[in-house]
Formats: structure tokens, C-alpha cells, sequence
């Protein structure tokens, strides 16, 4: 079971039209141990997370979120328009956080005719399973679609996406001239 929340209070600064907060040094340490004790990791288990998956919540609302680096071993969070509503605070202005960390997963499910696609094609299914969590997750929201007749043309499309990055993954690389 997961740590009660960390809380902690900062100011809402902006970098390009994302709005942060930065996390105190000692709350994104303690959440970056524990995630680290929390995740089976490969390789070096002394070096703390990069990104860490939390539930910030401000004013009873919350909102599932990753700690990003902020350099120097520290982290800052995204203050999302669903925390920044919520805290009625933008840039310039203090927000009262709590952080706890979130094991949930993030996959998204992958569409039965999807699934039922790659099962028959092995090499595909390596192939989509190779791709990162983001890059599985932005793959199924664009496969995704209310209609099935859009489903059915976007299944010949991502077969053919994944059939190229299997035949360019297989090309050999060619010496320099």
C-alpha cells in the first residue's frame, strides 16, 4: 500500500504554454525510493527514476500525472487545467499539492480485432509489442475510433505501419561510401 500523500506548497511558474511547479527536493526523493523499491528495475537499482506516476490532488481534486526531471536529481510536476481549476491558481500563484504514487497501469487495452489481427501475424505482434508504453498508447488512441467501418480501414493501415517497421528494422544497414 502506497505512502499517504506528500504535501507541499509552490508557486505555478510557466515554461512555454505548460504551466510546473517544482517538487521539494525531499518529497520527490522519498517518491522516487519508493517507487524505485516498489518496480522491479534492470540494471542499476541505486539510480533513482527519471519519471515518476503520481496522483497530485489540490482542493479534493485529482488528477493521474508523471513527475518529470527537473535537473540536479530534482522533479517538477504538471499543473493540468483539472489541478489548476481546482486550486484557483495560475502563474505567480501558490498551490497546495499532495503527491502519492500510482502503480496502476497505464496501458490502454488493444481493440479485439486488433488483437485478433496480430495473433495470426507473429512478427507484427513482436513488432507492436516492441513499440514503447507511449508509443503503444498513441498507436491504440489513433486505432481507436467509435465507428467499426473506420476501425476495419484503420486495421489495414496499421498492419501496413507495422509491417514497414518490421521490413525497415530487418533492411541491413548500409557501409558508407
Amino acid at each position: 500500500m502506497s505512502s499517504s500523500g506528500r504535501q507541499f506548497l509552490a508557486t505555478i511558474y510557466k515554461i512555454w504554454m505548460l504551466r510546473y511547479v517544482d517538487v521539494p527536493e525531499d518529497v520527490g526523493v522519498a517518491l522516487a525510493k519508493e517507487f524505485a523499491a516498489r518496480v522491479s528495475t534492470v540494471g542499476n537499482k541505486k539510480a533513482l527514476p527519471k519519471h515518476i506516476p503520481v496522483v497530485a490532488t489540490s482542493n479534493h481534486r485529482n488528477t493521474r500525472t508523471t513527475l518529470v526531471p527537473a535537473g540536479a536529481g530534482r522533479y517538477r510536476l504538471q499543473v493540468n487545467a483539472t489541478l489548476r481549476k481546482a486550486a484557483r491558481a495560475d502563474v505567480g500563484e501558490v498551490i497546495g499539492v499532495s503527491l502519492t504514487l500510482d502503480l496502476a497501469t497505464r496501458e490502454l487495452p488493444v481493440p479485439p480485432e486488433l488483437q485478433a489481427a496480430l495473433s495470426s501475424r507473429p512478427r507484427l505482434k513482436k513488432e507492436f509489442e516492441r513499440l514503447t508504453v507511449a508509443g503503444r498508447m498513441q498507436f491504440l488512441r489513433w486505432f481507436s475510433a467509435k465507428s467499426p467501418e473506420v476501425r476495419k480501414k484503420r486495421l489495414v493501415r496499421a498492419l501496413e505501419v507495422l509491417t514497414e517497421r518490421v521490413v525497415l528494422r530487418k533492411r541491413p544497414k548500409s557501409s558508407e561510401k
